[in-house]
């Protein structure tokens, strides 16, 4: 089977989803900050699909780095956003 443009949007609008569900769940400090890996990579994954599928000259793995940069990006926000709320919650 091979992907097309559908099937990348339609895992990253499900990713989309379920990290905004995740972040608006519950309403304490941290909660939302967990939420931010699956929204990067919801958004990583419909930008390497829209670049893959938008023109003829780009080659498969167009668009894949900056997939991993959202995702690196996420994660590294989730971390920082994490450490804030323990020094915060510590005061």
């Amino acid at each position: 089977m091979t992907p097309s443009f559908a099937h990348a949007l339609v895992v990253g609008a499900a990713l989309l989803s379920g990290g905004a569900l995740a972040g608006v769940w519950r309403r304490d400090g941290g909660s939302p900050l967990a939420a931010l890996p699956a929204l990067s990579g919801g958004a990583a994954i419909c930008m390497a699909g829209v670049t893959r599928f938008a023109g003829a000259g780009h080659s498969p793995e167009t668009g894949q780095e900056l997939a991993a940069l959202v995702c690196i990006m996420g994660l590294a926000a989730s971390i920082l956003g994490a450490a804030w709320t323990r020094r915060r919650l510590a005061r």
